[in-house]
């Protein structure tokens, strides 16, 4: 069957080959074909805020949310590092660990070793407690979250007990002060019943190569992050939600 053309409707050419077009408009559909990604306007739906008219490559809400997260990963490491120290989680600190399902106990001590330091990256609910009444309650939505931890390892204790474990903080995105503030427990000290106690706490700071690999692995998180296609917006497919965010960024 001969080809159609799809702008005279005549036989035996098509749209982009017909004689009756003029050049100038042969030239713009052959750059408008070239041009990566749909134009403004069309049915496409970002895999990402759930909105139409962009691509998950082009969407302006991803791109904002993985700004702000890579922008503050330098504070946010920094902090981290201090509270672990604050706390008493500095190089050199002592601490047993119990893991009571097991009944196994171990006494283990904070290295310092920038190799067994790490950080993840996610958009997840927190459980919070309310400082004044107690109250303890998780968010209602996902949030950016790091989780940042050192690596201590076994000095003595039972031989089936692991021989490293990790002293973790997490840290979750404030919209309103544009911040990632940490929560108030560091981890595996957060609940009475896991019997972990500190036996000898240290304020030593950690060394740079520690900062340096913990950045080096946030902003590796933070790309991998948004990059995977099954990572949604919190608010996907809110067209409400993006468009008071608009305007309250745009009017404050």
């Amino acid at each position: 069957m001969s080809v159609r053309c799809g702008y005279c409707g005549k036989y035996g050419h098509n749209a982009r080959t017909c004689p009756e077009r003029s050049e100038e408009s042969k030239k713009f559909s052959e750059s408008y074909y070239k041009k990566p990604g749909r134009k403004k306007g069309s049915s496409t739906m970002c895999s990402y805020c759930g909105l139409l008219g962009h691509n998950r490559r082009t969407c302006p809400h991803l791109k904002r949310r993985k700004q702000e997260a890579l922008k503050t990963i330098e504070g946010s490491i920094s902090r981290a590092l201090l509270e672990f120290q604050c706390h008493g989680a500095g190089v050199g600190a002592l601490f047993e660990q119990k893991l009571f399902w097991r009944e196994l106990t171990g006494s283990y001590m904070v290295t310092g070793d920038k190799m067994e330091a790490g950080v993840t990256y996610q958009e997840e609910r927190f459980r919070e407690q309310e400082p004044t009444s107690g109250e303890v309650y998780w968010s209602r939505y996902e949030v950016p979250t790091f989780r940042v931890w050192i690596g201590a390892k076994k000095m003595f204790g039972e031989e089936e007990a692991p021989v490293r474990c990790e002293v973790s903080k997490v840290f979750v995105y404030n919209d309103k002060e544009r911040q990632f503030a940490g929560l108030h427990h560091l981890r595996p000290f957060a609940k009475e019943d896991c019997n972990n106690k500190w036996l000898a706490k240290s304020s030593t700071s950690f060394p740079s190569a520690v900062a340096e690999r913990l950045r080096e692995r946030a902003a590796h998180e933070v790309n991998e992050y948004y990059r995977n296609k099954e990572n949604k917006h919190p608010h996907f497919a809110e067209d409400d939600w993006f468009e008071k965010q608009e305007l309250s960024e745009r009017y404050g």
